[in-house]
């Protein structure tokens, strides 16, 4: 009979560090003229540098629902740039300020366009992994929720 108790354990612990390995599925998105559909709904990045080939928006950021809902958000007058990453639900975006030069990373909920996480600003490209996101010269590694944690590598 104690066999059963270690080995549900055994399994629970199995499941848990296999999930915690599991890798972000996040793909790159090309955004064309700035209104795009993707597999959870449509997203517009608002008016683009140029009108044939942008190379970067100014926002709002409009996401529709399949549903027809929407939300709209701004990220503080940055402008839009790529790279911008999707993995189903989250959206990861680049911006910079035309005012000092510097880039930030957001990551947004798809659903809802409430910022889940946002980087400090940096210089540099912008390099994202199954489980990390390098930013310039910084690096963090991604959780379990696909999100930046934890200490800067």
């Amino acid at each position: 009979m104690m066999r059963m108790p270690c080995l549900l354990v055994a399994t629970l612990l199995s499941t848990v560090s296999s999930a915690g390995a599991q890798s972000c599925d996040y793909h790159e998105v090309d955004p064309g003229n700035g209104r795009i559909r993707l597999g959870w709904g449509k997203l517009d990045l608002g008016a683009g540098d140029a009108p044939r080939h942008p190379e970067s928006w100014r926002g709002p950021i409009v996401l529709t629902q399949p549903g027809g809902g929407y939300c709209v958000t701004d990220l503080h007058a940055s402008q839009i740039e790529r790279p911008l990453y999707t993995d189903g639900q989250n959206l990861m975006l680049t911006t910079y300020s035309t005012v000092d030069g510097l880039r930030s990373v957001f990551i947004l909920s798809a659903a809802t366009c409430r910022v889940l996480w946002k980087s400090p600003a940096f210089s540099g490209h912008v390099v994202l992994t199954a489980d990390t996101l390098r930013m310039g010269h910084t690096t963090w590694k991604l959780g379990p929720h696909c999100l930046p944690e934890g200490d800067v590598h």
